[in-house]
């Protein structure tokens, strides 16, 4: 009896271990750590990026850079978000402390030597916020001995006092909300800041505050990348094309900024990844009637013969067009200095490719003659991008976008 209790109680014990070895889950194998960013955003830009009541940051710039950082590959909570304030942002991106700069940061000559720029996603242009009952302040020209508030490491006072007021008075604070509020106590007479940025303040203090409207330069807002960084900056740029095709840009503009009272312009063309310009194609390969209608809209241009130009244009979007044209055009200018009304332009064509037999694409380049060097930062030589269909045998201009070149 022993020995037959002793042989079943060994059977019991293997069959129990055959099911424990047989149910035992098999060993996962190891996750690999999530991805993660540090991204670079300024913190009293209402707008554009603020830290919110729960200490999250919100605005157009955080949307821009949430939705970059999904193509990316990155999640939301993933993303640790550090201040960049502007006399910061070079050393930040160069020494490692942030993969990416969203803090509406221009792309200019001297910065491109320090850093590398992906876009552009935005255009905006210096403007005054003043008092709101302030009656004598309309143009840059109305500051001499004015006091006027930027942030430190902004060459924006400096444009007016060289461009415009020599006289003027600046002072520099760590941040714009300090501006905003010596304005509002009297310390200084005006703020300037692009336009963008002056609109989140006028909101936050509407009835207090207000913006001049008269932009007196444009700028181009880029994503900073470390200099040399050729592969994110083409990612970035990949992304920010797609955040406008597919209708993001839109709505975070809706959310954010247009809610301010900010009028944006159009989506920028969007090119640094680096820059790959349109190449010219053949002129053997090309309809020649194409390359006579791209030719026509030069010489119509040129001409000021506007009803010729008309003609070459698709009807539904020939409204748009004409604002794009006269918007970037310094005689139609219509809230700028009065000098400007002898300011000239010549339009070429440097570049026109046909992937297929009913689509086109050229590029159309204005130099302007007689600006006044105070408004070259506001009327920069212009490249134009645009897009031919043929309908019914003709060729017409159904699309244009605007870039300024940066000398």
């Amino acid at each position: 009896m022993k020995r037959v209790f002793y042989t079943g109680s060994i059977a019991t014990v293997l069959v129990l271990t055959a099911c424990a070895l047989q149910a035992a889950p098999k060993p996962e194998a190891p996750q690999p750590p999530a991805r993660t960013l540090t991204i670079g955003i300024a913190e009293d830009q209402p707008g554009l990026s603020t830290r919110g009541p729960d200490g999250r940051p919100r605005g157009f710039d955080v949307d821009t850079a949430v939705y970059i950082a999904g193509r990316l590959g990155v999640d939301p909570e993933h993303i640790t978000w550090r201040e960049a304030r502007p006399e910061q942002r070079e050393a930040l991106l160069n020494n490692g402390s942030v993969d990416f700069i969203a803090a509406s940061y221009s792309i200019t000559a001297a910065r491109q030597q320090q850093v590398s720029f992906a876009g552009p996603y935005l255009i905006a242009g210096q403007d005054l916020l003043v008092r709101h009952g302030e009656r004598h302040i309309d143009r840059p020209e109305d500051l001499h001995d004015r006091a006027i508030c930027t942030t430190a490491g902004s060459t924006a006072a400096d444009r007016i006092r060289r461009s415009f007021a020599r006289t003027v008075e600046l002072t520099t604070r760590d941040t714009y909300s300090e501006c905003a509020a010596d304005l509002i106590s009297g310390v200084v007479d005006a703020v300037t800041a692009d336009d963008v940025i002056l609109a989140g303040f006028a909101k936050k203090y509407d009835g207090t505050l207000r913006v001049v409207g008269h932009q007196f330069t444009r700028e181009r807002y880029g994503i900073g990348v470390r200099k040399g960084d050729i592969a994110l900056q083409a990612r970035i740029t990949d992304a920010i094309r797609t955040m406008i095709d597919d209708g993001s840009w839109r709505r975070a503009m809706e959310t954010h900024l247009t809610a301010n009272g900010f009028r944006p312009q159009a989506a920028p063309v969007v090119f640094n990844a680096p820059d790959r310009p349109v190449p010219p194609a053949d002129p053997a390969t090309l309809d020649p009637d194409l390359v006579r209608v791209t030719n026509a809209v030069a010489a119509t241009s040129n001409a000021h013969d506007w009803e010729g130009f008309r003609t070459l244009v698709c009807p539904e979007t020939a409204n748009d067009i004409d604002e794009i044209v006269t918007h970037y055009t310094p005689r139609y200018d219509t809230h700028l200095g009065p000098e400007l009304t002898t300011a000239g332009f010549t339009h070429t064509v440097t570049a026109v490719t046909q992937p297929d037999p009913d689509t086109a694409t050229f590029v159309l380049n204005e130099k302007f003659t007689d600006v006044p060097d105070k408004y070259r930062n506001y009327f920069k030589d212009i490249n134009y991008t645009g897009t031919l269909i043929r309908r019914e045998g003709s060729w017409k201009l159904c699309t244009l976008n605007a870039d300024f070149v940066e000398p």
